[in-house]
């Protein structure tokens, strides 16, 4: 439900999210993120996570392959968010840190090695399906531009492709410039499922004032429709206590009336019994 000027007040469950990159799956890489706000309100645009993903041997042990994607990582990310002009989807940059261990072979050369990344990301979230309990899966894509600090091994096939062959091996850690294992280690682009529980992306990640301002008008809306039901109800009030007023008044006028006449009708009887006193 679209609720966008609510100040909704997150629970502990709502404030995390878990995502898995689908291409990395394509890839035969599982990896899996956790990702918590900061803040326990919707306006709260600041998040930490944690994501990993497992290496996955990929090769046949009868026979070298040739082309080999294994890696293994553990990643630390702190992202903002913020909403453009539309609501039903929300932007974000961020940083992060981590370690990787790699094996990676698409051509003639291959890389094996580990090492520390370092980058930045940018991205969107938008929502993509809503459940009835509030949940929601929302699709996230980002690019990612980083640096790797890796000791690195390089290597070919034999001839007969039955073993390896290191042609160049490290001398240490170094920055890494080489595009295939900078491309992978720090995920170039990524294309990952979001799932989480609480505020739909629309009423999440907003600015403060605009979801505070939104909220003095909601406020001051229903502060009206309270005096204008309370105005209502004084008049109906007055109006019956009005009619009570007037139905004691015809009552009273009334009672007044019948005791003239009763009066009248005393008077009356006692001039003429004064009458036939005299006449006696």
């Amino acid at each position: 439900m679209l609720r966008t000027n609510k100040l909704d007040s997150l629970k502990l469950t709502e404030r995390f999210n878990v995502k898995t990159n689908m291409l990395g799956w394509l890839l035969m890489s599982p990896n899996i993120g956790i990702e918590m706000n900061l803040g326990k309100h919707n306006w709260s645009q600041w998040s930490i996570g944690i994501s990993g993903r497992a290496m996955w041997a990929t090769s046949n042990q009868d026979e070298a392959p040739y082309t080999r994607h294994n890696l293994g990582e553990g990643r630390l990310h702190v992202n903002r968010y913020w909403h453009g002009r539309g609501l039903m989807r929300s932007w974000f940059t961020g940083a992060y840190a981590g370690y990787s261990s790699f094996d990676l072979k698409l051509s003639q050369t291959g890389y094996y090695g580990n090492g520390y990344i370092f980058g930045m990301t940018f991205g969107t979230v938008a929502p993509l399906y809503g459940y009835s309990n509030g949940s929601s899966i929302d699709l996230e894509m980002n690019v990612n531009a980083g640096v790797l600090l890796a000791k690195v091994d390089e290597y070919v096939c034999s001839d007969d492709r039955q073993y390896y062959i290191t042609t160049r091996q490290s001398d240490g850690r170094r920055l890494l410039w080489n595009p295939l294992p900078l491309a992978v280690t720090t995920d170039l682009i990524r294309v990952s499922l979001v799932y989480h529980l609480g505020p739909t992306v629309a009423n999440r990640y907003r600015r403060r004032i605009a979801i505070d301002n939104d909220y003095r008008e909601l406020q001051n809306t229903l502060a009206l429709q309270r005096d204008s039901t309370q105005q209502a109800r004084e008049q109906q009030r007055q109006q019956r206590k009005d009619s009570l007023m007037m139905v004691d008044y015809e009552r009273r006028f009334e009672e007044q009336r019948l005791e003239l006449e009763r009066q009248h009708l005393r008077d009356s009887l006692q001039r003429v019994r004064q009458l036939q006193r005299n006449e006696k």
